[in-house]
């Protein structure tokens, strides 16, 4: 046999072996591969660092379990953005699972000690809003009412120096808002419209269009639409996380299949041109 005819025949357990290498390995460790950074995420991080010292920030947790792979690492990154900032912010979901999501990027950070954040005093969790848009629209008159205790302690939100300087979206500089649908930034936007809150989203890649005519509008400031863009975010501010990591195995893959087609024409042609 020929090389050429060992080039075209490797065996299928070496390319899936080698496929197990590529994919695992950034995974494990993250290369940070060179990607392009949109406007969108140089935005989106922009209007994070720009925020004045103690600017009350709201994050919103509007999406479930199911949406894990494409926003969790979007979500851990806006986190540690904002743990890594010096502002103050609430965390609420109106989604029923978005509590969930937050108490593991919680307990993965471990604000206190990692950033040197109080509880209470920088940053404060208050849960689930049930209610949908009905709930948007009541956080925007009065938080005091709609979480009367947080969600980790079950204290009165009045027993907390934070809440002294949120009462109403006319306190709020900047909601942040990861999503995958309804309610999402089309509710807030009808809800705390009137209140002239600059808002950044996070969604999944299908639905960046629904968000473009809010980005037009200025209404909002910055979008990170799925995995890809969260890798962009993590690298432009400095913390290779499950996005870069994703997106690495992702071309180191692409890499290894390029290089399997290119072996398999040169071996294609060197035969018709009876190259030995």
């Amino acid at each position: 046999m020929s090389l050429w005819d060992k080039l075209e025949n490797i065996d299928s357990r070496i390319i899936y072996l080698l496929i197990w290498i590529v994919v695992l390995t950034p995974l494990i460790s993250p290369i940070g591969l060179p990607v392009s950074i949109s406007e969108n995420t140089i935005a989106y991080a922009r209007t994070i660092d720009q925020l004045p010292p103690g600017s009350m920030v709201v994050l919103s947790f509007d999406f479930g379990l199911g949406s894990l792979g494409e926003l969790y690492p979007i979500a851990v990154a806006t986190m540690h953005h904002l743990f890594s900032r010096p502002v103050k912010f609430a965390i609420i979901a109106i989604w029923n699972q978005g509590p969930l999501v937050a108490k593991m990027i919680i307990d993965e950070l471990n604000p206190e000690k990692t950033y040197g954040k109080k509880y209470g005093e920088d940053w404060i969790f208050l849960g689930w809003a049930p209610g949908g848009e009905v709930a948007m629209r009541a956080l925007g008159q009065d938080f005091w009412k709609v979480f009367p205790t947080d969600y980790l302690y079950k204290r009165s939100v009045s027993e907390y120096p934070i809440m002294q300087k949120l009462k109403s979206a006319n306190d709020v500089a900047l909601l942040i808002s990861i999503e995958t649908g309804t309610p999402g930034v089309d509710e807030w936007a009808r809800q705390w419209g009137p209140y002239n809150v600059p808002m950044l989203i996070a969604c999944i890649g299908v639905s960046a269009p629904g968000v473009t005519p809010y980005l037009q509008s200025g209404q909002v400031k910055g979008l990170l639409p799925g995995l890809r863009a969260g890798a962009e975010y993590e690298l432009l501010i400095g913390r290779k996380g499950l996005a870069v990591a994703s997106a690495d195995a992702l071309s180191t893959t692409h890499m290894i299949f390029l290089i399997f087609v290119v072996i398999g024409n040169i071996s294609y042609f060197a035969k018709r041109r009876g190259i030995k």
